[in-house]
Parts: structure tokens; C-alpha cells; sequence
């Protein structure tokens, strides 16, 4: 991989899902719970991985066109009843994100959640301590792939782009913050799309969340 100078970097972005918070758990369940109630069917979970990187809109408009934003409304109030039980930070997320606000890097949060289950785990687990930005689905235009939502927090973050990496568990993280001008990085402690992830070609790998601090050195 094309290794990018550690000290170009003045912010940090990171995904959500699969990022910093362990959620796949709680999507599956709430996604299968939806489905079930609403469609009276049982969900394809190799076609349901297929789509995971999807907001949640698009994955339903595949599976019932018309009834798409119906469904993505009870998705969430179920969503956001299991929360609490299934949500989970990575661990170190917590300790890394210290660490880099110590060091003086800036950091946001770009998602392709939407507003109301984004902000459930800005709550529960107070990112807002080190996110000052938090970017999602209904913020911007197109998600990502788009670059849009990274070009967006970079510059309500006061970095520019070329000082900026995009840390992601999903190939839509790596190709929004190549398209936008970012340092990429791959986050594979958390990924259900590690080949596919790897495929597009990252200038940075992390293993474990603390592989960010090397490649983010104190000043």
C-alpha cells in the first residue's frame, strides 16, 4: 500500500458502524425484526450482507420499493429499542480517541446512518468528548461513496483535504476519502468486507485501533 507521510494528517474521520461502535449485532437484529413485522418474510442474510454498507433507505427500497421510507421509520424506533442492549464501542476506541485529542488532532464522524441512530450512540458513549463534527445520511447531498459527506466534515472541521484521513471499515469509506482528496485507512477489527476492503487499496492498514496512533504521532 502507498504509505502517506504520518505527519500530513491534522484530522481524523471515522465511520461509524464497524468504525468505532460494535453494531452489527444490533443492526442485524433490528433489520430482521423489521422485516419480519412489516413484510411478513425472513431476511436472505447473504443478500442482506450484500447490501450492508447501503443507508438504510436504499436497503429497503431493494426489498420493497415504495414502501422504502416506511420501513426505514420502523427500522429505527426498533433500532433505537435495542440500543442500549446490543451497542458497544470497539475495545480501545475509547483510549485512542483520548490519546489523539491529547495530541492535538481534530476528529469527526461520517456516517451513512441516520441522524436519530447516529445520535444515539453520540449519546450513549458521549463521542461529542472528541468528534466535533458529525456528518449523516440526511446532512449532504449523496452518501458516501460520494466524496461529499468527507469534503463536508473536513471543511467544518477548518482542515484541508490533503490533512485529512478517512478511517473506515467498508470499500464506500476508502473510495469517499480517495475521491475527496483524503488519506485513507482500513479498519479491520470491525469489517464484514475485509478483501473487498483491502481491493481498494487504503494507503493505510489498521489491524486494531491503536495501529491509528502510529501512523497519528504526537506532535
Amino acid at each position: 500500500m502507498d504509505r502517506l507521510r504520518a505527519d500530513r494528517y491534522g484530522a481524523v474521520l471515522f465511520d461509524l458502524d464497524g468504525t468505532l461502535l460494535d453494531s452489527a449485532r444490533l443492526i442485524t437484529i433490528a433489520f430482521e425484526d423489521t422485516v419480519r413485522a412489516h413484510l411478513r418474510a425472513e431476511v436472505d442474510r447473504a443478500e442482506a450482507m450484500r447490501t450492508w454498507s447501503l443507508p438504510i433507505r436504499d436497503r429497503f427500497r431493494l426489498l420493497a420499493p415504495g414502501r422504502d421510507e416506511f420501513l426505514a421509520r420502523a427500522y429505527v424506533r426498533r433500532y433505537l429499542a435495542l440500543h442500549d442492549r446490543y451497542a458497544h464501542l470497539f475495545p480501545g476506541v475509547a483510549d485512542v480517541l483520548e490519546t489523539l485529542r491529547v495530541r492535538g488532532y481534530v476528529m469527526g464522524i461520517v456516517t451513512s446512518k441516520r441522524r436519530a441512530t447516529t445520535q444515539a450512540a453520540v449519546s450513549a458513549f458521549r463521542l461529542d468528548r472528541w468528534c466535533a463534527v458529525v456528518i449523516t445520511e440526511e446532512d449532504i447531498p449523496r452518501p458516501k461513496p460520494d466524496p461529499a459527506p468527507v469534503r463536508t466534515a473536513a471543511a467544518r472541521l477548518g482542515v484541508p483535504l490533503g490533512r485529512a484521513l478517512m478511517v473506515g471499515d467498508s470499500p464506500v469509506d476508502i473510495v469517499a476519502g480517495r475521491n475527496a482528496g483524503a488519506g485513507t485507512a482500513a479498519a479491520l477489527w470491525g469489517t464484514l468486507e475485509a478483501k473487498s476492503l483491502l481491493a481498494e487499496a487504503p494507503h493505510h492498514r489498521l489491524d486494531r485501533p491503536e495501529d491509528l496512533l502510529t501512523i497519528c504521532p504526537a506532535a
